[in-house]
């Protein structure tokens, strides 16, 4: 969420005469229990959110208490691969940035590693079935082998400087490619394929350039995340702390085909094997719930967690 939004959101509840009646925290939603650690602030439960039915399995953000706030998801085999930027301010959304893996089945992290210095946001977080990771930060895309990286010690890392138009907002997983993303507050964005082979190619400190691109498609504004399905069709997550949406698009055309619902502060997207989509909010990440006038607007709701697209509404 930008400072703009942060400050337009408090503004609002103020001019309301909201912010000192809101009640503090979200009523209980049901469902199975929440997997992993519970963070040391916040309620004991979640609230109900939009298109609950569609949501299966949850999971506890992990690196909470350490002031680490989700931003990329991406899934490896039975692992959820999260990346985080740590900021004990809400009105600061960059910091050290670490990607983190938790077990799906478990909820429990199974290890970390931190991105280099350079990394400020890791807005998203990309794998391609070729044995690396690909973690995009706004100027620089970071890419690492995923065989040792969670051994314990530092990975090397290849970082590519991303040329003009080139943003890395947001990343989604391919068939031997990666697309990069461009988040704009209020206006569409661009997302772009590249093939993992130009990647390899690309020599210490050249840039990753649109022409480079195989592929570029317009997206709504606010996306935070992206996703294809096995149908080939592309879901865009857009967001901001007191809201949140899914939409399906044409591939192809960029056309928005469907609008859902979801959880407020939703951002990395990625289909697993058997067709769900796994997301993750930052809603209640704890640089924004720890500032008392912000825990009134927005859920309680840093969890990852599933969905089944064939029972959104």
């Amino acid at each position: 969420m930008t400072r703009r939004a942060l400050a337009a959101a408090f503004a609002g509840l103020v001019g309301l005469g909201l912010a000192a009646t809101l009640p503090p925290s979200p009523s209980a939603s049901g469902g199975d229990a929440i997997r992993g650690a519970h963070p040391a602030y916040g309620p004991a439960s979640v609230g109900a959110m939009p298109n609950e039915a569609a949501i299966g399995a949850r999971l506890w953000v992990p690196g909470l208490d350490e002031w680490y706030n989700p931003q990329g998801l991406a899934v490896v085999g039975q692992n959820i691969l999260i990346t985080a930027y740590r900021s004990d301010a809400s009105r600061v959304t960059r910091g050290p940035c670490r990607v983190f893996r938790i077990d799906a089945a478990s909820g429990a992290e199974t290890g970390h590693f931190d991105v280099p210095p350079s990394c400020g946001h890791a807005g998203g977080l990309a794998s391609a079935g070729n044995g690396k990771l690909y973690i995009a930060d706004t100027h620089t895309l970071f890419v690492t082998d995923l065989a040792g990286a969670f051994e314990g010690r530092p990975p090397p890392f290849h970082a590519i400087p991303l040329g003009p138009g080139v943003t890395g907002g947001l990343a989604a997983s391919g068939a031997d490619a990666i697309w990069l993303g461009t988040y704009r507050e209020d206006k569409p964005g661009r997302l772009y394929r590249f093939a993992t082979a130009a990647l390899d190619r690309i020599t210490e400190g050249a840039a990753l350039n649109a022409e480079d691109a195989t592929a570029a498609l317009a997206i709504p504004s606010q996306a935070q995340g992206a996703a294809i399905d096995r149908a080939g069709r592309l879901w865009v997550a857009r967001s901001d702390l007191r809201w949140g949406e899914l939409d399906r698009l044409d591939a192809a055309t960029g056309q928005v085909e469907r609008e859902y619902k979801v959880p407020p502060g939703i951002e990395g997207i990625a289909f697993d094997g058997n067709g769900r989509l796994w997301a993750v909010s930052e809603a209640g990440a704890r640089h924004f719930y720890d500032q008392s006038w912000m825990s009134l607007i927005m859920p309680f709701y840093p969890l990852v967690f599933a969905i089944d697209p064939a029972r959104l509404e």
